[in-house]
């Protein structure tokens, strides 16, 4: 069995553990969806590996690629979409996790073309401003340009949709990401109950928004929320 630094260990386990997060938490589809992570302006990144579920990886899975989509370390094969994270990664050096998946009620919110509005406080995490949604092409992103126009889209946001399709989460933190794609997900979903009724809805007004956002997704409730979401899954 390969033996690991112990830094890289603790990137491939928490990767493991992102995907099996998403996956408990609406995410799954099949095979399909990805996750990478790595070091703050690192040029090479770790990645759920392709013909997997997000529910079945583990640490030793995991596969590395370089920014140009080379497998670098791993023997499994890698998503074609690729481009969505290398692309992201080389227009925000800060960023370390992106997530691309596939959840439900997201992909029937987005193509409503509804601007997200903060039902619940799960909305507040994005919302103001709108979340973009990303429009070019309901297709598989596996170009370069087609990368980078997701990118463009994206801009500095932490979420968009991509229209048709799917999400990406760009994030700071694993943390914030995984926390980030759970809340969107359920955002959209109440979102799309309360627009079930046939009435008016109400949603706070920014200003409160904003506050809302600083008291609930603070970076110690984000490690917190994570932490619980990892307890509940038990040791990889």
């Amino acid at each position: 069995m390969a033996t690991f630094s112990e830094e890289t260990q603790d990137l491939r386990r928490k990767l493991a553990y992102a995907c099996r997060i998403l996956a408990a938490h609406g995410h799954n589809d099949t095979i399909y969806g990805h996750v990478t992570y790595r070091q703050p302006g690192a040029d090479t990144f770790w990645m759920k590996p392709a013909a997997m579920g997000l529910d079945e990886m583990t640490p030793e899975t995991v596969i590395r690629l370089d920014l140009d989509g080379q497998v670098v370390e791993g023997d499994l094969p890698r998503h074609v979409e690729f481009p969505i994270h290398s692309e992201i990664f080389r227009a925000r050096s800060a960023v370390t996790c992106v997530i691309h998946t596939h959840p439900l009620y997201s992909i029937a919110f987005a193509a409503t073309n509804q601007p997200l509005r903060a039902v619940s406080h799960e909305g507040a995490q994005f919302t103001p401003p709108d979340v973009p949604r990303f429009i070019q092409t309901a297709d598989l992103i596996v170009t370069r340009a087609l990368g980078e126009a997701v990118a463009v889209t994206l801009g500095d946001s932490l979420t968009c949709y991509l229209r048709n399709h799917g999400i990406v989460v760009a994030a700071t933190t694993i943390e914030e990401a995984v926390v980030a794609a759970s809340n969107l997900e359920r955002a959209s979903q109440v979102q799309l109950l309360a627009s079930l009724s046939g009435q008016p809805f109400s949603s706070p007004s920014d200003e409160e928004l904003l506050v809302k956002r600083s008291k609930i997704y603070s970076a110690q409730n984000l490690q917190n929320v994570w932490n619980y979401y990892c307890r509940t899954l038990g040791p990889l």
